[in-house]
């Protein structure tokens, strides 16, 4: 068979992560690297050299001049719509970073280009690849915790102020008139999100999505602590509840409960406690590039498909459209590390009862809910 024509448009931030992907996979001559694409400098160093790869800074004359076969999108949320359509009318296959796009006009404008050229787009929720995931699914599947009635979703993290100046758009709401997918649900959050909704039985939400955003940091405009709770069609409770103002540190949690008893996944790590054991087990991953070659090889289904995540985009429309989060008082804050990160006082032991109990901010007695 033909050796994959990978191209990658978007260089830096996340796409130094896909670089550090490709390039052994380019040394062992596994897949062909023929383009890199950035309107910015591009990031060089002995890991990922640049020597003899062909650099762009127009994705459409890459694709015209290097024909590939698949090509990594890695760029901002607003570009993902234009540039992925760009590659299938080309004729290539797409990774597509999360989130895929902002809405769900755009989840369809971008879906009927899929439909119409005949290719294929891999989501990057990495996650989904994820061993213990499967596992999980699998006992479902078997009866072991008897009918699903919730998933919970708990994370705390900590990220430093500067976090926020890490791009132009970084904690803004839009820019030039553009709803910008930052915060702490659309961003680093986003796979809990959709661990949840695919946990649940990938199933579309039935009714209204119940939202509460806060913001502890005056210069910003999106959530940095957040919680969502809805129910899918299925009749399954879905309550997702994160912070990036921390003190105490949950990967991620998920909480599976049905009628038959009871499992945990750290989505972040993979490890999985199932009904009947009492210690973690750790799984390992299946990588997405490595599927959608798989998929274009031996016709192995896609494990993050486009259609996969049309129950996320809607969950991220309502994220983005919601207004300017609430700001908290400052009575509730801590200051760590000279100054540098903001910490909400019992936002880390709030996230996880809203996640295990299905509740949100607001049901919990808490002196900033």
């Amino acid at each position: 068979m033909e050796t994959p024509r990978i191209a990658l448009v978007g260089a830096n931030g996340y796409g130094l992560h896909h670089r550090r992907n490709l390039e052994p996979r380019r040394r062992s001559g596994e897949i062909a690297f023929v383009g890199l694409c950035d309107t910015a400098e591009i990031y060089e160093d002995d890991t990922i050299p640049l020597a003899g790869l062909p650099v762009y800074d127009d994705y459409l004359t890459m694709l015209d001049e290097t024909d590939p076969h698949v090509v990594v999108i890695a760029t901002p949320p607003p570009t993902h719509l234009p540039i992925a359509s760009a590659a299938m009318r080309n004729g290539s296959d797409v990774y597509l970073e999360k989130p895929p796009v902002a809405n769900l006009e755009e989840y369809a404008a971008l879906y009927s280009t899929m439909v119409e050229t005949g290719r294929n787009v891999q989501v990057g929720f990495q996650a989904l690849g994820s061993h213990a995931f499967n596992a999980l699914r699998d006992a479902v599947e078997a009866g072991r915790l008897g009918e699903i009635t919730s998933v919970g979703v708990a994370g705390s993290w900590r990220r430093p102020d500067a976090y926020y100046r890490r791009s132009p758009w970084a904690g803004k709401r839009e820019v030039d008139g553009t709803l910008v997918a930052d915060g702490a649900l659309a961003n680093p959050f986003a796979h809990a999100s959709q661990q949840a909704i695919a946990l649940a039985g990938d199933w579309p939400l039935a009714g209204p999505i119940e939202l509460e955003r806060l913001r502890c940091r005056e210069s910003i405009e999106v959530d940095d602590t957040a919680v969502w709770r809805a129910t899918n069609k299925n009749g399954v409770r879905i309550t997702v509840a994160v912070t990036v103002c921390g003190d105490r540190k949950l990967e991620g949690d998920i909480y599976v409960r049905g009628t038959e008893g009871e499992a945990w996944l750290e989505y972040t790590t993979d490890r999985l406690i199932l009904p009947g054991e009492t210690e973690a087990k750790q799984y390992g991953r299946t990588d997405l590039l490595d599927n959608l070659l798989a998929h274009r090889q031996r016709g192995i289904g896609l494990i993050s498909g486009l259609r996969r995540s049309k129950t996320f985009t809607g969950v991220l429309e309502r994220v983005l459209n919601d207004p300017v989060p609430r700001l908290v008082g400052e009575e509730h804050l801590e200051r760590a590390e000279d100054d540098t990160v903001t910490i909400l006082k019992g936002a880390d032991r709030a996230v996880e009862e809203a996640a295990k109990g299905g509740r949100l901010f607001s049901e919990l007695d808490l002196p900033w809910g």
